[in-house]
């Protein structure tokens, strides 16, 4: 995987200083992204809502999916911020909510995993902003972070998000902007970034990889074998260190019985 700078977000004061056609464009670009996501967030409820009506996943077993790698993209592992050695044998890709309580939690055991993992496991981020605007901006930021610091800066971006977050859409009392100077990134830049389009985009796209995957609960981890380009997807609860270890195990395995 490559640390090529990756995301978008979204513009609400862009029209107020907005100047010419190339302007109003790039205001419409962005609010049919915004548009994008949005109904993307609505698929994404009305599948979980299904799920939890046909109580579905009651188990472990029913939490795993394997996931076929898609073409030039071996195992279907999205090109984001990786934490951790890039020689690991094993990716944890994490679908995550800034706003979600439960991601708040589960970010911290995550980089711990890949700290003691003797450079085993690194993680990657991929955005599933299902709290509204707030997940959305948050997501947008976390994107711009890497694209000026790269992955450590979109790392240590988003563990400030969820140690400043109120949780639950209610958001961070402080601007995004001031966050990003906390860890050293240029506010002007940063600010800048927020308008860019290409960033929404790349939250828009990990949107729809979650909604692909079937992603039914933030977290979710997909862990990725990236010697076979074999992966599990791990929901929810079911995504905590003893499964993850379990999952790495059979996925080694399934190389083996495949030999």
């Amino acid at each position: 995987m490559s640390d090529k700078p990756i995301l978008p977000t979204l513009l609400i004061t862009a029209l107020a200083t907005a100047v010419g056609v190339g302007a109003i464009f790039h205001f419409n670009a962005v609010s049919q992204y915004q548009a994008e996501i949005v109904s993307l967030n609505e698929q994404l409820g009305e599948a979980k809502q299904a799920v939890e009506n046909a109580k579905f996943m009651d188990d472990l077993i029913g939490d795993l999916t394997i996931v076929e790698p898609q073409p030039g993209e071996p195992g279907g592992a999205p090109d984001n911020w990786i934490f951790g050695a890039r020689t690991a044998r094993f990716t944890l890709i994490e679908m995550s909510d800034t706003e979600c309580p439960y991601c708040r939690e589960h970010f911290p055991f995550v980089k711990e995993l890949v700290e003691t993992s003797g450079g085993h496991i690194n993680a990657a981020l991929m955005h599933v902003p299902a709290h509204g605007e707030p997940s959305r901006n948050q997501a947008i930021a976390i994107e711009c972070a890497g694209e000026l610091g790269g992955s450590d800066a979109a790392w240590k971006y988003a563990g400030l998000v969820f140690e400043k977050t109120q949780s639950n859409g209610k958001g961070v009392a402080q601007s995004l902007a001031s966050l990003a100077t906390e860890i050293g990134l240029n506010n002007k830049a940063f600010s800048a970034c927020l308008d860019s389009p290409e960033v929404v985009d790349k939250v828009r796209t990990d949107l729809e990889q979650a909604v692909k995957l079937g992603v039914q609960q933030t977290p979710s981890t997909l862990v990725l074998d990236n010697e076979t380009g074999n992966s599990m997807v791990l929901q929810g609860s079911s995504a905590n260190r003893d499964t993850i270890l379990q999952t790495m195990s059979q996925l080694a395995k399934s190389k083996e019985v495949a030999q």
